[in-house]
């Protein structure tokens, strides 16, 4: 449901619905304002907390950061793999982007559209940004997880039943890219139009208007192409899956069972259930065998890192417990198999070379 609208609360952010290392946005978006501070490109935003821009203080509440970049020429900065606090709304007003989300790469050209939600893991120009001009809005609606409780801003001045269809379009499916209408963009345009002319001291009705404005012509468009809605996208199961999908990138926290479950919203005996229904395993097993095949792997690629290094990168809390845990698994300590792997290697080569 997408609940009632309120003033924005603080709300912690799900540590495993980001990549442990780029996941934090301020530090994400540091090229984009070491760029802007050379000139390479232009930046213009309104924005709160870390985001660069000038500073919203109490006005738009739900809104994490509203603005647009215009990149005359192709840059060398791009933005890493990372999810949002919020839902962002984007417009490519000018040139191409290249697009990932949630590892599929999306071509985009002027007058393009994407929604990206927050759990949804994505990469801004892969590894550049081309020359373009892009807008956007990212509001913040209480939810970080596929079944949280949405909770739109106050200034958003809709009927019930258009937040539902709303609601009901970007959270019973996870499309990301559009073509905007002729309406959409232009609502977009009001955006930009809005921080060229005005501040967050002396804007912040007319930014409200173009917001509201925004958000009705995605509806209109979405009502003139409605995407396919899966009821299951908003599940427990749906969550725990993503969770699980993304605890390869977060081995090295601490986890513990309940840790896990309050990723998810869940009680442990709920979260476990999930688990095992997706895994076939419990959090444990499963957890300590996605450590262990991480490991293994880096065993055998990563021959600059120590063993012990690899067992603290992968989350175990001792090199003794690991070599336990990775004997018992592979049946060989983890040594033996680095020598193992680095045999194989040997071999190979040679083979390339007598083939030579």
């Amino acid at each position: 449901m997408p609940g009632k609208r309120e003033t924005r609360t603080e709300r912690v952010r799900p540590a495993v619905f980001r990549q442990p290392g780029s996941m934090l946005y301020a530090d994400n978006c540091r090229a984009l304002q070491e760029a802007a501070a050379r000139g390479e490109t232009r930046l213009v935003a309104w924005t709160r907390g870390s985001y660069p821009g000038r500073p919203l203080d109490g006005r738009l509440p739900g809104v994490c950061t509203i603005g647009f970049w215009d990149a005359r020429s192709p840059q060398r900065w791009g933005l890493a793999r990372h999810c949002n606090e919020g839902i962002k709304f984007a417009y490519l007003a000018r040139g191409t982007l290249s697009l990932e989300v949630d590892g599929v790469t999306h071509q985009l050209s002027a007058g393009d559209v994407f929604i990206i939600r927050p759990w949804q893991l994505h990469a801004i120009g892969t590894p550049h940004v081309d020359a373009n001009q892009l807008v956007w809005m990212l509001l913040d609606v209480n939810m970080r997880r596929p079944t949280d409780r949405w909770r739109w801003p106050r200034w958003l001045l809709w009927s019930d039943a258009d937040v539902q269809r709303l609601h009901d379009y970007l959270a019973l499916n996870d499309r990301s890219v559009l073509r905007a209408s002729p309406a959409l963009a232009q609502a977009f345009l009001g955006i930009r139009a809005v921080l060229e002319r005005q501040t967050p001291e002396n804007g912040e009705a007319r930014m409200m208007v173009a917001g509201n404005a925004m958000l009705l012509a995605l509806l209109d468009a979405l009502d003139a192409a409605p995407p396919p809605l899966d009821a299951d996208a908003a599940t427990t199961r749906r969550t725990v899956d993503l969770f699980l999908s993304r605890l390869p990138l977060a081995l090295e926290q601490p986890w513990r069972l309940e840790d896990m479950a309050r990723e998810c919203g869940l009680s442990r005996t709920r979260f476990a259930h999930y688990c095992r229904l997706i895994t076939n395993a419990t959090p444990a097993q499963h957890l300590r065998r996605l450590r262990l095949n991480k490991a293994a792997l880096l065993i055998r690629e990563d021959q600059a890192r120590s063993v012990t290094e690899i067992a603290f990168a992968c989350g175990f809390g001792s090199s003794q417990h690991f070599s336990t845990a990775y004997r018992a698994e592979f049946g060989v300590p983890p040594r033996q198999g680095r020598r193992s792997a680095a045999s194989r290697r040997e071999g190979s080569e040679a083979l390339a070379g007598a083939g030579d």
